[in-house]
C-alpha cells in the first residue's frame, strides 16, 4: 500500500503515525512546504479528554515525550472580561501546547516509524501525476487545501468567508498566568476581543478578533500586526493583569469555515481543516484533525477495498460532525454581530450575553 499525504499538519501527520502502526510495511509519503504550517494554522492547541485519547491511542508515553521540557499548565479556569465586569469559570480540563512543539512530537514519531516526509511545495498541477503514482492520496493540507480546489466539483466544497478578521500574538505575564482569558471590550467602532490560551506559567498566545467593520474603522487594515500592538496593549490592559503583546510577524486573516459533501473522489480523500475547518470558539479543530485520521485508519482495519474503506468514511465522518459544524457555524453568524449584540447590552449583563454562543460546555 503506497500513500501520499499532502500536508504535514495535525492532520496528516496524526494519520500518517497511526497508517504506519496500524501496517509497518505501508509506504507512506508526507509532502509539507517548508514553515507553511506556521502561518494561518496558529500557535497553538488545547488537549483536552478527546484529543488526549486520540494521541494515546498512538503512544501510551506521547505526554513525556510532547512535554519533554517539562509539564505545561493545567487548564481549569476561564477568566470572562468585558469593559465593566470579569467573572471567572469552571474551563474543560486539559493543557495547551504549542504548534512547534506538536508538530516536532509528530515528525519524530513518523521519523522513527519510517515515514518518508518530503519539504516540497506540491503544486495543484502535480495532483494528478500523484494521485496515479499511489493507492490512496490525502489531502491534509488545511483550510487553503489545494487538493480540496482541484477536486472541488466531486467533494461538493462549500466555503463560507466569514466577516470577522483575525491576528495571532504572544504575550508574557510578568507573574504567574494559568488561566484562559476571553476578554470583549467595547471601542467606538466596535467590540475587539482577546483569547489567551498558557503555554507556559508566563507566556500565552493571543488571538486579537474583531468585525470586518470594526477593523476597517479602526484603520487596522492600514497597519501591520506589530504597528496595532500598542493600541490593543492600551485598552486591554489593568493593574492586575498588565498585557504586552509580542509579534509573530503573521498578518491579519479573515476566518474562513470549509464543508464538504463527499470526503473522497476515487482514491483521493480528504482529512481535518482541508475538509471541515471550524472557528476556534468552537474548540474542535485539534480533535476533528486527529478523530478523522482515526477514522480512516478505522476503515482500514476492517475492510480491505479502497473503495468500501472510502465510501465508509465519507458517509460516516460528516454524521459524527454535524453538531461541530453547526455549533461552528452559530458561533461565526454571533461573532459576526458582535457589535450589534454586545453596543446595546447594559454593563451588567455583557458577560451573560457574551456567553449565548456556548463557549463554556461546562457550564
Amino acid at each position: 500500500m503506497k500513500i501520499i499525504i499532502i500536508g504535514g499538519g495535525p492532520a496528516g501527520l496524526y494519520f500518517a503515525n497511526a497508517m504506519k502502526l496500524l501496517n509497518p510495511g505501508f509506504d507512506i509519503t508526507v509532502y509539507e512546504t517548508k514553515n507553511e504550517s506556521s502561518n494561518s494554522f496558529g500557535l497553538g492547541y488545547t488537549l483536552q479528554k478527546l484529543t488526549k485519547d486520540l494521541l494515546a491511542d498512538l503512544d501510551e508515553n506521547y505526554f513525556t515525550s510532547l512535554f519533554a521540557n517539562g509539564s505545561p499548565p493545567r487548564l481549569s479556569q476561564a477568566i470572562v472580561k468585558t469593559d465593566h465586569d470579569c467573572q471567572t469559570f469552571k474551563f474543560n480540563d486539559g493543557h495547551c501546547v504549542s504548534r512547534f512543539e506538536l508538530m516536532r512530537y509528530f515528525r519524530n514519531k513518523a521519523t522513527s516509524l519510517g515515514i518518508n516526509i518530503e519539504e516540497k511545495k506540491v503544486l495543484p498541477s502535480d495532483l494528478r501525476q500523484l494521485q496515479g503514482a499511489c493507492d490512496l492520496l490525502i489531502g491534509a493540507d488545511g483550510v487553503n487545501s489545494i487538493v480540496r480546489k482541484e477536486y472541488a466539483a466531486k467533494f461538493v466544497t462549500h466555503e463560507h468567508k466569514a466577516k470577522i478578521k483575525f491576528a495571532w500574538f504572544y504575550n508574557d505575564s510578568p507573574k504567574l498566568q494559568e488561566d484562559v482569558r476571553f476578554y470583549a471590550f467595547k471601542t467606538p467602532s466596535g467590540v475587539i476581543q482577546l483569547s489567551s490560551y498558557p503555554l507556559s506559567d508566563t507566556r500565552q498566545a493571543v488571538i486579537i478578533e474583531m468585525t470586518d467593520k470594526c477593523f476597517q474603522s479602526n484603520g487596522f487594515h492600514q497597519q501591520s500586526t506589530t504597528d496595532a500592538i500598542p493600541y490593543f496593549n492600551k485598552i486591554f490592559t489593568s493593574d492586575e493583569d498588565p498585557i504586552a503583546l509580542i509579534t509573530t510577524s503573521l498578518p491579519w486573516f479573515s476566518f474562513k469555515m470549509n464543508t464538504v459533501e463527499n470526503l473522497f473522489h476515487r482514491n483521493v480523500a480528504l482529512i481535518g481543516d482541508a475538509a471541515f475547518s471550524f472557528h476556534y470558539s468552537a474548540g474542535v479543530g485539534l480533535q476533528t484533525a486527529f478523530n478523522m485520521g482515526f477514522a480512516l485508519t478505522k476503515c482500514f482495519e476492517r475492510c480491505n477495498d479502497i473503495n468500501t474503506i472510502l465510501n465508509h468514511y465519507s458517509k460516516m465522518t460528516p454524521i459524527a460532525l454535524r453538531a461541530s459544524i453547526d455549533k461552528s457555524l452559530d458561533d461565526i453568524n454571533w461573532l459576526e454581530n458582535i457589535d450589534k449584540h454586545l453596543q446595546s447590552t447594559p454593563d451588567d449583563q455583557a458577560i451573560k450575553h457574551f456567553l449565548q454562543k456556548n463557549k463554556f460546555s461546562n457550564n
